[in-house]
């Protein structure tokens, strides 16, 4: 048996990690809809302080009202950092729907994209048409594609000030509560980069002088390699291709681009080891100062000083806080309290920044180094440590064991979480982390800090030098990544896992590798895998014999239809748009896919295609198998476009005109048919199954029907639009005479008055959550997820 360390094998017995993972489940609660009353959480922690203080002056255990206590604080915390408390100058606080001028400063470096630039504005003053006024505030500022300038600049930018937009569909990410986690409330949308102006500044400031010399640095080594080095020194990750990060992806090395734990955490071994060796070197100094202290103390400092160059980002803050965390243990003289390093970083994250734990990469980072802590011991025996003096061969052997593990053991842990988020699984993700790793991190990183620490100190020979002798490793480390992604099955797109399938297959690892195993350990793991195979089995059991259509929470039309056969069709159309509109972004449609474990798509059925659908529909075609494609009409087209087109017609599967299906035809059971609107108008949706019909609607500025179209004198449900106008509301509720009534469309504009709506007929908005339409033998019922 694999014999381990007291501290590996007993995490719950430090205090921290309960007392953390108390707290993590607190914070963790209301995102799953269990909340209390502020005021009643306040009244809690007070009497649980009281309940704790009477008991440790009768000297009796507290038990579990330590968990209890920290528990209600993480509900607490959550509640605060949702809805904090704004001062009255806060750009919260300005007149909403209103176009607002706002004069501040880059607080972050910028963020390139392929459509837009992120600008994380620090508000100081607005214009109110008297004068400038005092403001407080972040504010993200998406803003047309241009040439940045770095943190610290000053700019004024006019526009709509409006609140992060969620979608409310399963499965979507959840932008405002993210945004929510940095400090950010409000968003600015810029369509004109005319309504943004950056001031002159007389002198950037230092950390910004380090970041540009290194970048002017990183010009001359191939773009590849350059954008490569500098995501990795500074976490700029602007200049990072589409096909770099699909190598990364598919090969599970992702995390090389941020500035993580392992990058700090070779800053500090580096630092700890040059000034351990240095002290040693004089014996007089030994006598006088703890060499170990002193060499933790200059490791910490260079930790803080790089994360500083860096930038600050939420993932350098956090990885910076996890080596401070593990260097202070090792400056108290407990190497071995790993656990409780752990649990200390992530309850100064998580009381500082509570929304921190639902961040990708806190969530990636603690299941990594907490996977490598627990299980590495027990899979690598420790007999070349316990050896006197162990030849060389042995002591290699071990650490290459060491290590295989290590990349095993975070492999493992993380992918769950990866399948999660990305909804890809890497196949040869341990291989190339344990060939790419060593590289690019054990061997260009260093040479490329220390490239970044002769910038700084002016000495730019020695810094290209260093450079220089860095591309050979990260070159050979990259070649390994972009090698191993292009093999057929490198990786698989899976299906999102539900967090009982996540519960189950960690429970599953834990019983498996329990400190102690028995009898019971090897049955709770047996349960957990076979109660994992029951859920992934589920989805693959046929429906019942109805027709399902769920309209989803989208500026445009999105949504998906469902046989009572069990095919499905996914159909989508733009908002109205005009030409030079950027896309649309991903949009909701393979989230809400990925939630419902679906792989295979029968059909998608574009009723408008232009540049504001086509990212969505190239991410469908990307991410998942669909059978056949069709398209309508199309529109103002740009790079997304012929994009889809190009990718669709590699795989040969061109789209075909949805004028060819203008006649009803039988699909799974229920009969479709795609009516026209008219020539220059994207084709409508018409569902039926037994003798129930839903129609769909598609974005329209003005309802006109089309003499020949084929629309029906009455449905159901009918499905439209909110950018209609009254009048249109009112045509349409004569017309077809519906039972139910879904409106879809842009999340800032109200969905009509009821008075254009018969008083009997229910009205459902995707603003309030997806809506499902259910037509069976016994009727039409509607169900909407808040």
């Amino acid at each position: 048996m694999t014999r381990t360390s007291p501290e590996t094998r007993r995490p719950f017995a430090r205090p921290l990690v309960p007392a953390t993972l108390a707290l993590m489940a607190g914070i963790a609660a209301p995102a799953w809809g269990f909340t209390l009353p502020l005021p009643w959480l306040l009244g809690g922690l007070l009497a649980l302080l009281a309940a704790m203080a009477l008991i440790f002056a009768l000297r009796r255990p507290a038990r579990l009202l330590p968990l209890l206590f920290f528990a209600l604080l993480g509900m607490a915390l959550y509640q605060q950092a949702r809805r904090p408390v704004f001062p009255p100058h806060h750009v919260v606080n300005l007149p909403p729907d209103q176009i607002h001028t706002l004069s501040g400063y880059l607080y972050l470096p910028p963020k390139t994209g392929a459509e837009r630039v992120q600008l994380y504005l620090e508000a100081e003053a607005w214009h109110d048409g008297r004068g400038w006024q005092p403001a407080t505030g972040k504010v993200l500022v998406l803003a047309p594609p241009l040439e940045p300038p770095p943190a610290g600049a000053r700019m004024v930018v006019k526009g709509r000030l409006r609140e992060p937009a969620t979608p409310k569909d399963p499965g979507a990410f959840d932008r405002a509560r993210h945004l929510a986690a940095d400090g950010i409330f409000r968003e600015m949308r810029l369509r004109d980069g005319d309504d943004l102006i950056f001031l002159a500044a007389s002198r950037p400031p230092l950390r910004e002088r380090l970041r540009g010399g290194v970048r002017r640095l990183l010009k001359g080594l191939p773009p590849d390699l350059g954008a490569i080095y500098l995501a990795m020194l500074l976490g700029d990750q602007g200049e990072i291709t589409p096909e770099i990060r699909q190598a990364l992806a598919r090969t599970g090395t992702s995390h090389l681009l941020v500035v993580s734990g392992l990058h700090l955490s070779m800053v500090a071994m580096v630092v700890y080891g040059l000034v351990f060796w240095g002290l040693r070197r004089f014996p007089w100094l030994l006598l006088r100062l703890n060499a170990m202290k002193a060499a933790t103390l200059a490791a910490a400092g260079s930790v803080a000083a790089y994360a500083w160059v860096a930038g600050g980002s939420p993932s350098t803050q956090r990885a910076e806080v996890m080596v401070l965390a593990y260097l202070l243990v090792v400056f108290l003289g407990r190497p071995r309290e790993i656990w409780s390093a752990l649990a200390l970083a992530a309850l100064v994250i998580l009381t500082l920044t509570p929304l921190r734990l639902f961040s990708i990469s806190f969530q990636l980072s603690f299941a990594a180094v907490a996977a490598i802590v627990y299980l590495v011991p027990r899979w690598v025996r420790s007999d070349a440590r316990e050896r006197p003096q162990p030849p060389w061969y042995v002591r290699a052997w071990f650490r290459l064991k060491e290590w295989l593990a290590a990349s095993a053991a975070a492999s493992l842990a993380t992918a769950p979480l990866v399948a999660l988020y990305f909804q890809v699984v890497s196949i040869l993700g341990i291989a190339v982390n344990a060939v790419a790793i060593p590289l690019m991190l054990l061997l260009a990183l260093p040479l490329g800090e220390a490239a970044v620490l002769a910038q700084a100190c002016s000495l730019t020979p020695v810094a290209q030098a260093l450079l220089f002798l860095g591309k050979f490793p990260l070159w050979l480390g990259y070649a390994a990544i972009s090698g191993a992604a292009r093999l057929p099955g490198a990786a698989v797109t899976v299906p999102v896992p539900t967090m009982l399938q996540i519960c189950l297959f960690y429970l599953m690892v834990f019983g498996i590798f329990a400190p102690r195993r028995s009898f019971r350990t090897w049955a709770g793991a047996g349960a957990a895998a076979l109660a994992l195979t029951v859920t992934v089995a589920l989805p693959l059991v046929r429906s019942p014999q109805v027709l399902e259509v769920t309209c989803l929470d989208s500026r445009g039309l999105a949504g998906i239809a469902v046989a009572p056969q069990g095919q499905r069709l996914v159909f989508s159309a733009p908002e109205p748009s005009w030409p030079g509109k950027g896309g649309g972004g991903r949009g909701v449609l393979p989230a809400y896919c990925h939630w419902r474990q679906f792989r295979h798509l029968d059909q998608v059925a574009a009723l408008g295609l232009s540049q504001g659908n086509a990212p969505e529909l190239l991410a469908l075609a990307r991410q998942f198998t669909v059978g056949e494609w069709w398209y309508g009409h199309r529109g103002p087209q740009g790079p997304a476009y012929w994009e889809l087109w190009n990718f669709l017609g590699d795989k040969n599967q061109a789209p075909r005109s949805l004028e060819r299906r203008s006649s009803s035809e039988s699909w799974g059971g229920a009969v479709l048919k795609f009516p026209s609107l008219g020539r220059d108008q994207a084709a409508a949706l018409l569902l039926a199954y037994q003798n129930r019909q839903v129609l769909v609607i598609p974005p329209l500025r003005k309802w006109e029907e089309w003499e020949g179209g084929g629309l029906p004198p009455g449905v159901d449900v009918l499905i439209v639009p909110v950018i209609l106008k009254d009048s249109d509301w009112e045509t349409l509720a004569n017309r077809f005479q519906p039972d139910r009534v879904v409106v879809y469309g842009n999340p800032w504009r109200s969905p009509p008055e009821a008075r254009h709506w018969p008083a009997r007929v229910p009205l459902h908005s995707t603003s309030d959550g997806a809506v499902t339409i259910h037509l069976s033998s016994t009727g039409v019922t509607v169900r909407q997820r808040p």
